[in-house]
C-alpha cells in the first residue's frame, strides 16, 4: 500500500513499547502496520523519549483507520504493549485520561508534561 503523507488529519498515535530484546519484533510490527495501512511510522527509539519510559515506535493514524488498525495491532502485537491515544493538544490528558492500552500498561514519565 502507498504511504500517505503525514498531515493534520491524523488524530491518533499508537506507541508500541519494547525492551532491548524485542526491538526487532517491534520494528517489524510497526513496519508491517505502516505498509498494510499506508500510515506514517516514526523511528524506533531504543531509549526512553518523552513520556515513554522504554523503547518505543509511533504509528500515526486517523479516525478512518481506527477500526481496522487497532484490532490488527491487538492480533499481531505478539505480547508487546501498545498505548493508543488521541491528539487533542492536551498531552497529559491524551496520555492518561483518554488513553487505551493493548497489553499491560506501563508507568509513563508524566513529569515531561509539567504541572
Amino acid at each position: 500500500m502507498t504511504r500517505r503523507p503525514s498531515n493534520v488529519h491524523e488524530r491518533y498515535h499508537a506507541h508500541v513499547y519494547f525492551g532491548a530484546a524485542e526491538a526487532a519484533q517491534a520494528g517489524a510490527l510497526c513496519g508491517a502496520a505502516g505498509a498494510r495501512f499506508g500510515l506514517p511510522v516514526g523511528r524506533l527509539h531504543l531509549e526512553p523519549v518523552g513520556p515513554h519510559p522504554v523503547g518505543s515506535c509511533q504509528i500515526s493514524f486517523g479516525q478512518a483507520d481506527f477500526e481496522a488498525l487497532i484490532p490488527w495491532l491487538e492480533t499481531h502485537r505478539g505480547g508487546l504493549t501498545v498505548l493508543v491515544h488521541g491528539i487533542t493538544g492536551h498531552d497529559h490528558a491524551d496520555h492518561t485520561d483518554h488513553a487505551a492500552w493493548l497489553g499491560e500498561p506501563v508507568l509513563l514519565n508524566l513529569a515531561v508534561f509539567g504541572g
